[in-house]
């Protein structure tokens, strides 16, 4: 068994090559060329512990072939079992690697162009190289404005794409359903945040985003509710839910072609979940009382638009957090059926979550 992984040393990929560790076989991961990106490997090897089988292959997505070395490209052709493509998002924008809705408030039309030309190049090096699969890291951003239940077999239904998230990932899952010539899977994580047992993360990325302002409402008497617009749902699942859900159901034998939903099946409200981290904080919960639209208009105030950013939650970040959907997963369940690899309730690690925040981040 052999595997070609991009965004190894992201959010999700530094997790996952550990699980691969566990299996048979070399782990051939690609590094972006310079200081930075060596600088994170080096690291992240040494957390793997995996030696001479974690193989460092120099590329870049931005290049046609990722500009690796032809001669490895030769020696491996026929050989890769599994390419599993990380490095779509926020995170390809600036060559950190990872995916994650939810994540990279800030990213625009350059992240958007680099998701999609990315994932070209990955798919065109994978028929090339005649690999046995590609696995494909999307998100459920690309539901973008759908309504009503969103299904594992659904893409392209009419849905409007109003961020840049929305829209990276849709393009970049468009490549791999219409081009991509060897067998795929397309996996849909919802918003990706940290270790449910030990809080680990190393990005800031959905509620997270808040955290500064419930440290900050702590201030004020729990007693007094914070009343804010109607915020809508949420959904979010820890980091390691999704890498051992990849991990077990990327060795299953399925049918090429399936998508699968990595989320929480348990449909919370963001204030919900924003109240947990809340309690946490000591800060006041949050009732929803004012319309939908309140929200909108305060976004649009002068005020609030300057006031936001410089506490750490850019304007966006509402909508990168919020559905209109709720999303099926009954491929997903199937696949996990039988094992313990579950989403925990937020309930249950949300303290730990919070608490490697504070400890770490403050």
């Amino acid at each position: 068994m052999a595997y070609l992984v991009t965004g190894a040393t992201g959010c999700i990929g530094r997790y996952l090559v550990s699980e691969l560790l566990k299996r048979s076989g070399d782990i051939h991961v690609l590094v972006r060329p310079g200081a930075d990106a060596a600088y994170r490997f080096d690291r992240c090897a040494r957390e793997w512990g995996g030696g001479d089988r974690v193989r460092p292959v120099q590329g870049d997505l931005g290049i046609p072939g990722l500009d690796i070395d032809p001669g490895w490209i030769a020696a491996q052709s026929g050989s890769i079992d599994h390419v599993i493509h990380l490095a779509v998002g926020f995170d390809a924008a600036d060559g950190r690697g990872g995916a994650a809705a939810g994540g990279g408030a800030r990213f625009g039309a350059a992240g958007e162009k680099a998701a999609a030309s990315g994932t070209a190049h990955v798919v065109d090096l994978a028929e090339r190289m005649k690999v046995g699969a590609l696995h494909h890291m999307s998100s459920v951003e690309v539901a973008g404005t759908a309504a009503g239940l969103f299904g594992e077999d659904m893409f392209d239904v009419g849905q409007q794409r109003n961020t840049p998230q929305q829209r990276a990932a849709f393009e970049a899952e468009r490549i791999v359903r219409e081009r991509c010539a060897v067998p795929w899977q397309i996996y849909r994580p919802s918003i990706v945040i940290g270790h449910s047992r030990t809080g680990e993360t190393d990005r800031i990325a959905g509620p997270y985003y808040f955290f500064r302002l419930l440290r900050m409402a702590a201030q004020l008497p729990r007693i007094l509710p914070l009343i804010v617009p109607k915020l809508g749902e949420t959904n979010m699942v820890p980091v390691d839910f999704v890498v051992r859900a990849l991990d077990r159901i990327m060795h299953l034998p399925a049918a090429p072609g399936t998508t699968y939903h990595l989320v929480d099946l348990r449909r919370q409200s963001t204030a919900e979940v924003l109240n947990l981290f809340a309690d946490e904080a000591g800060a006041p919960h949050l009732v929803e009382v004012m319309p939908r639209q309140t929200l909108d208009m305060l976004r649009r105030l002068p005020g609030v638009g300057w006031a936001l950013p410089h506490l750490g939650v850019p304007r966006e970040v509402l909508e990168q957090n919020e559905f209109g959907c709720w999303f099926d997963c009954r491929n997903t369940t199937a696949a996990l059926a039988g094992t313990d690899i579950r989403v925990p309730p937020l309930v249950g690690y949300a303290p730990i979550i919070w608490k490697y925040w504070a400890e770490n981040w403050v």
